[in-house]
């Protein structure tokens, strides 16, 4: 037993070791930052430790994932030659942490990224290179590195003068115990037994960039670039560069904007309250006056009698984070991901609510479930929202009511009694969970346990809760100076099904409602999520930053996208068209109207590459 605990203390150490690096590190970043540094608040600092934790300890882990499958083995290896690989690996890691960690620090002051594979993107471009970099860059990281390395070296040898395994005899059962300890890794490996695994979005907790990023673990960032490097090529290259652009650009230009109704009744002198509701997994299919079943959301069918309604309105892919990007960024989705799972690439964009800050309005953000999800507190956290509200927000016994967190009655219940405090003017974002799997809502209106009906009873509970909460806001003096807007993040295969490909699939509501809503009526033109801000913003008369892809609805020619990972679907008034990525060919095939497909090829094309160039 004595052995098992010396190794146990040996394993503590190694951890240790490398966590005070991770530290050291941190140190460093910021004192080598200090122009920014020093702007920062002292409760930022504490907090750039406290929440980058996480992920420090989670790398840690990973450096300590294989010392600690060979120690299992030690009952049955000789500690010499073992204790040699482990060092050889310790060294290794080392090299190349220090290393990476000298491009950080170099690097980020001219980039304001922390270092990630782009890095190594100007190796083989040797005018990028030398412009880049100069001798005193390169003799100063060479001394950065060698100090590290020299430091490290020399504190690994007086930690472990005789290697990570201890010689003492080791018996059998260890290794079972060892074992279970290695299995045990991937929960701090993964950040916890969250939902959602360990992304950037774990250890942002501020507004300002550059605290989010200190906070990051340098090694770990570099690590997930290299696997969404994977990610990056452009799968939609159908002509050169050069054409794709041409044909993009041509088309752009020649769509003007139409006659452009006015949805908002004038209010001189006061800038109307709106309120965002973001559905979760909602398509047309489940509301009746839309062409979808009865009785299943019955308060939005109502709504839709008395308010301005979108009837081909198309959600951009098929996953929350695609969706949140378009409606929140006015930023498409891609083929196999979204820009706001990168952070990097999302800080580009304007995100809604920070229009809304511009025009002094009091913005908040509600959301009952695991912000850290595909970014989306990253993500939100840039749009600079006054207030964020989640489940850390609620007692915990409601949290676990549910897999994915607070149930929707007490989200809208919250949001609810913060108006009666909110300073006016405001813009509120409510996005719901519940009608996500597992659907496990404190609600049975549909009975059965197949997968459709359990989907349909939380979507008829997501609706009632909705229903609820407009009740309350009509009463309120708010509601005559409100706009109320009901839409969704994408929609869902049930009920039916629908295949993923189908256009019914990604056809979700678009409700504006509210005292401000001009009349009742129904728009058929096409419009799709990426151009919802671009459209709002229009209506309300203000200006909007300068896109590449979200657009006002009122154009000559209406059009939408929506992609998956096996092609696109792009859709105008002659129909919706297929484009399979394996064979190259839209389906239906449009014979006779090359043309008139050139556009969504180049369109795709140009995302791609716009995407990649951020």
């Amino acid at each position: 037993m004595r052995s098992i605990l010396k190794q146990i203390i040996f394993t503590a150490k190694y951890f240790t070791f490398w966590l005070s690096y991770f530290w050291l590190a941190k140190v460093a970043f910021l004192l080598f930052n200090y122009s920014q540094s020093s702007k920062l608040p002292v409760s930022d600092l504490f907090n750039i430790f406290k929440h980058g934790l996480i992920m420090d300890v989670s790398t840690s882990c990973y450096i300590l994932l294989l010392p600690s499958l060979i120690a299992a083995f030690a009952p049955f290896i000789k500690p010499k030659p073992t204790n040699r690989i482990i060092q050889i690996y310790t060294i290794v890691i080392a090299c190349i942490a220090s290393f990476l960690l000298a491009l950080d620090l170099k690097l980020y002051p001219h980039w304001g990224t922390r270092v990630n594979v782009s890095a190594f993107n100007y190796i083989g471009d040797w005018v990028a290179l030398t412009a880049s970099i100069s001798f005193i860059d390169t003799f100063s990281a060479l001394l950065i590195i060698g100090a590290l390395m020299a430091a490290f070296l020399y504190l690994y040898k007086k930690i472990f003068p005789f290697g990570f395994i201890i010689s003492d005899k080791i018996g059998w059962y260890f290794m079972p115990l060892q074992l279970v300890f290695v299995a045990f890794l991937i929960i701090p490996i993964r950040g916890g037994v969250e939902t959602s695994t360990l992304n950037l979005s774990s250890v942002a907790f501020s507004p300002n960039q550059y605290a989010n990023q200190a906070a990051c673990n340098y090694l770990w960032n570099f690590a997930k670039s290299v696997e969404k490097e994977k990610k990056l090529s452009n799968p939609c290259t159908y002509f050169s560069n050069e054409e794709s652009v041409a044909h993009f650009d041509e088309f752009m230009s020649s769509d003007t904007t139409t006659c452009t109704p006015s949805l908002l009744r004038s209010n001189t002198g006061t800038h109307p309250n709106v309120i965002l509701v973001i559905l979760e997994s909602f398509s047309n299919k489940v509301i009746a006056s839309l062409g979808g079943l009865h009785d299943i959301a019955p308060n939005i069918d109502s709504l839709c009698n008395t308010s301005t309604v979108f009837t081909s309105f198309y959600c951009t892919g098929n996953r929350s984070d695609r969706g949140m990007s378009a409606i929140m960024g006015g930023y498409p989705s891609l083929l196999s991901t979204s820009i706001m799972v990168y952070p990097d690439k999302s800080s580009s964009l304007t995100l809604l609510p920070e229009y809304f800050n511009r025009k002094n309005y009091t913005t908040s953000f509600y959301y009952g479930g695991d912000i850290n999800f595909y970014n989306l507190k990253a993500f939100i956290l840039q749009s600079k929202c006054n207030k964020i509200i989640t489940k850390d927000d609620f007692p915990s016994k409601l949290s676990k009511l549910s897999k994915w967190g607070v149930p929707d009655g007490y989200v809208f219940e919250k949001a609810l009694d913060d108006l009666k405090t909110e300073k006016e003017p405001f813009m509120k974002t409510i996005y719901t969970l519940s009608s996500h799997a597992p659907y496990d809502v404190p609600y049975s209106k549909i009975k059965g346990d197949s997968f459709e009906m359990q989907y349909l009873n939380s979507v008829a509970y997501t609706d009632s809760c909705l229903g609820l909460f407009i009740n309350k806001l009509k009463e309120s003096a708010l509601w005559n100076n409100t706009l109320l807007i009901i839409t969704s993040d994408h929609g869902h295969l049930e009920p039916g099904s629908t295949s993923i490909t189908d256009k019914a699939t990604y056809r979700i509501p678009l409700i504006w409602s509210g005292g401000v809503i001009d009349s009742a009526r129904h728009i058929n033109t096409i419009a799709q999520q990426i151009d919802f801000s671009t459209t709002l913003l229009h209506q309300l008369g203000w200006e909007t930053d300068q896109s590449r892809f979200s657009r006002d609805f009122f154009k000559a020619h209406p059009y939408a996208f929506f992609m998956y990972d096996a092609g696109w679907s792009y859709i105008d008034n002659d129909g919706c068209f297929r484009f399979d990525q394996e064979s190259k060919v839209f389906d239906p095939n449009p014979e006779g109207k090359f043309d008139h497909f050139v556009f969504p090829q180049a369109y795709m094309q140009v995302l791609h590459n716009d995407f990649i160039g951020r």
